[in-house]
């Protein structure tokens, strides 16, 4: 809350009085000793407490892993701190950011435990970005290291990757595979995030022709995230859920389930959710007919994910794609330009109130 100027005198007489190191030692441990145990809780019911808390706390957390990470005999910590905040990352669309940080952790030297989740955070900072290679490859050894530790929370999240890699690569029967084989492991481990397999089965089910097989598993992964009080990734089900019950036109249900997607996303002040979800509601209505205004949509989607550094994953952009050269035909090319535009330009909140009105 300080000026820069007063904040710049503090330091410099601390530094005088030769007592920065004992004080940023102790700063560390304590940011360390509250956060330390964040992976869990911020995928759980209570998320968007923790959420805010690291909110409030940003510029301690980030002081606390640069100089933890830059202290050998806090490295250790340091790199468990990173890999348990890597959702506060992913959750608030600080994809770069958390990018950053965990390829600092990533190498230094580290436990396997502490090196195969701090590459879990890594390789979701680079699937959210699109850097799919390096996705593969940090999922790889983490599973490596996971399987020779028995952490299962590893090796099921891991293989999760693995399936979200290859089903973005287009290989659905390898996407499928790791998927089932992700679920069997996290089977008898209840505090692990159950339902995640389950969306990549349905979206294999899905680009495979067999809709009412993914509606099903849509259902039961829907189930799984409300029993488990993950807002986030219930979030992202219902959105993709939205735009199945679209092509299906069901519109009615796709509201419902985009409307309440939105709600969670805004509620976890998620950007990257939210440009997702203003996707699915273009798709929405492109397939209702409202050309401009779905084009209006995808440009906000696109401004928003431009914003945060991330990108639409095919998961989501296939809703997009079924729709998007019937809109350019309809517009013609120029007024789809330059609707998108204008959307591109449109702040999210404004983007967010339009779909409220529809």
């Amino acid at each position: 809350r300080f000026l820069e100027t007063v904040q710049h005198f503090a330091r410099q007489r601390l530094r005088d009085a030769g007592g920065t190191v004992t004080l940023r030692d102790r700063h560390f441990h304590f940011f360390y000793e509250e956060f330390g145990g964040a992976l869990h809780p911020l995928s759980g019911p209570d998320q968007v407490r923790w959420l805010k808390r690291l909110q409030i706390e940003h510029e301690n957390v980030r002081a606390a892993l640069d100089w933890g990470l830059s202290s050998a005999s806090l490295a250790e910590r340091a790199v468990e701190l990173a890999g348990s905040l890597f959702w506060y990352w992913a959750k608030r669309g600080l994809f770069e950011e958390g990018r950053l940080w965990l390829e600092r952790a990533v190498a230094l030297p580290a436990p396997p435990r502490l090196r195969a989740r701090a590459l879990i955070g890594l390789g979701h900072m680079d699937y959210f970005q699109g850097r799919l290679a390096r996705t593969f490859a940090c999922n790889e050894e983490a599973l490596a290291l996971g399987r020779a530790e028995g952490d299962m929370w590893v090796v099921a999240f891991a293989l999760f990757g693995q399936a979200l890699y290859k089903f973005e690569s287009r290989e659905l029967q390898q996407a499928a595979a790791f998927a089932v084989e992700s679920r069997e492991a996290a089977r008898n481990h209840p505090e692990l995030e159950a339902g995640s397999p389950e969306m990549i089965l349905a979206t294999v089910a899905l680009m495979s022709s067999d809709v009412d097989g993914a509606l099903r598993l849509f259902d039961e992964a829907t189930e799984s995230k409300r029993r488990i009080g993950n807002a986030w990734a219930l979030g992202i089900v219902l959105s993709m859920t939205a735009g199945l019950r679209t092509i299906r036109g069901e519109f009615d249900l796709a509201r419902i389930h985009a409307t309440e997607a939105m709600s969670l996303c805004e509620q976890l002040e998620d950007p990257r959710g939210i440009a997702h979800n203003l996707d699915v509601f273009a798709g929405l209505l492109a397939a209702q007919g409202r050309a401009e205004d779905a084009a209006r949509l995808w440009g906000a989607s696109d401004g928003l994910l431009e914003k945060v550094g991330g990108s639409l994953m095919p998961s989501i952009a296939w809703v997009r794609d079924r729709y998007i050269e019937s809109v350019k035909t309809q517009l013609g090319q120029d007024v789809f330009a330059a609707v998108h535009a204008q959307g591109r330009a449109m702040p999210a909140e404004e983007a967010i109130a339009c779909v409220s009105e529809r």
